[in-house]
């Protein structure tokens, strides 16, 4: 979780998170989760981005399904390379976040989680791959040689009002009490 921000941000826009990953199988499902820990106790959904491990490979140029170029901030998939997870090894993952409106306000902090997607969302869930009784073992590590960071968009110029909505009254953005989490590590 970030320090609490020091000043409004008005993100409207993608995203991304950029990790080092490690799984005990050749392929895995990662869901990244970001909410806004606000300072009344609250904590706000505010989007989520979804990757197959196996399917990491980044586009360089505008040669992909969109026909753009591909940035820090909005990184492209190609979706077409299928390299799975080397055992015991810690490589680079992008998790592109879906487009998001949301205005951060000066003291709340930004939650990161990374979890696997299935049971977090109401009405679907990814198709399981793995063979029954079969579990992965993942690890995130961030270090001073395995860098780790979630980049937001900024839109500078936007007025942020002080006051925090009443929890909940944002579309698609619920709320509930922010409850810490353990970071058990591995």
């Amino acid at each position: 979780m970030s320090e609490p921000l020091t000043s409004n941000l008005a993100a409207i826009g993608a995203g991304a998170v950029h990790l080092w990953v490690k799984s005990s199988t050749p392929d895995v499902d990662l869901m990244a989760t970001i909410s806004e820990v606000r300072p009344d106790g609250n904590e706000t959904f505010v989007q989520n981005g979804w990757l197959r491990a196996s399917e990491r490979a980044l586009a360089k140029t505008s040669n992909n399904i969109f026909k753009q170029e591909p940035t820090l901030l909005e990184p492209i998939p190609l979706f077409i390379k299928n390299t799975p997870m080397p055992a015991g090894k810690f490589v680079p993952v992008t998790i592109p976040l879906y487009f998001e409106g949301h205005a951060y306000r000066a003291g709340s902090r930004v939650r990161l989680t990374i979890a696997a997607p299935n049971g977090t969302q109401p009405i679907w869930s990814f198709l399981h791959t793995m063979p029954e009784g079969e579990t992965a073992n993942v690890s995130v590590e961030f270090s001073p040689t395995k860098q780790a960071s979630l980049i937001l968009p900024d839109v500078p110029g936007v007025s942020v009002p002080t006051e925090e909505p009443p929890c909940p009254s944002l579309r698609n953005e619920p709320c509930r009490s922010y409850e810490e989490f353990a970071n058990n590590g591995s």
